[in-house]
């Protein structure tokens, strides 16, 4: 019964330090999507993966153009369908208002990251214009969802292991009760 105590204070030491472990994601990232319109592809990825309100963050574009590859099977390499140089301006709309505009500007390369911050959580849409891109010089035009979120900080981590411990103390607890309770031959 001493190693069975030994090994559930491992295993409830083990589950407080789940926690701290933060690198680890086995899902895609929430903030980033992408959209085609025509032969050109708009990528757009937040860093933190789930910014703050009035948290500062980095906003990432990244341009690809499936026309400059030169065949079928190159088209699978994104390194060589990406843009060598774009326009592009932003607006940013918060319950459908606009709350910010980032003037049209050049880029060199196919990549664009800029600073910015949220000052209200929930869900902000970024439309992005990329000009001299459709048909005849037209602009395209792009939209996107991007949420901010209120943390919690660790707290919520916490709270949601402690329940998992809970669980498992409670299957631990039943198994034990069910082996005292076999009737003895």
């Amino acid at each position: 019964m001493q190693k069975f105590g030994c090994l559930l204070l491992l295993v409830f030491l083990g589950v407080l330090t789940i926690p701290a472990i933060q690198s680890a994601s086995a899902h895609s990232e929430f903030n980033s999507n992408s959209e085609t319109i025509g032969n050109y592809e708009i990528q757009v990825a937040t860093i933190p993966e789930i910014p703050s309100a009035n948290e500062p963050f980095k906003l990432e574009f990244r341009v690809l153009n499936y026309a400059q590859s030169t065949n079928y099977l190159n088209s699978f390499n994104t390194q060589n369908s990406e843009v060598d140089h774009f326009r592009m301006g932003v607006r940013v709309f918060y319950n459908d208002k606009l709350i910010d505009t980032m003037a049209p500007q050049s880029h060199d390369g196919g990549q664009w990251d800029i600073p910015y911050t949220f000052h209200e959580s929930g869900n902000h849409v970024v439309e992005v214009d990329l000009y001299n891109a459709g048909p005849n010089g037209e602009t395209l035009t792009y939209q996107f969802n991007v949420s901010a979120v209120n943390i919690f900080g660790p707290i919520f981590v916490y709270i949601i292991s402690a329940g998992g411990f809970g669980c498992f103390a409670l299957i631990i607890w039943i198994w034990i009760s069910k082996k005292r309770m076999k009737p003895k031959p």
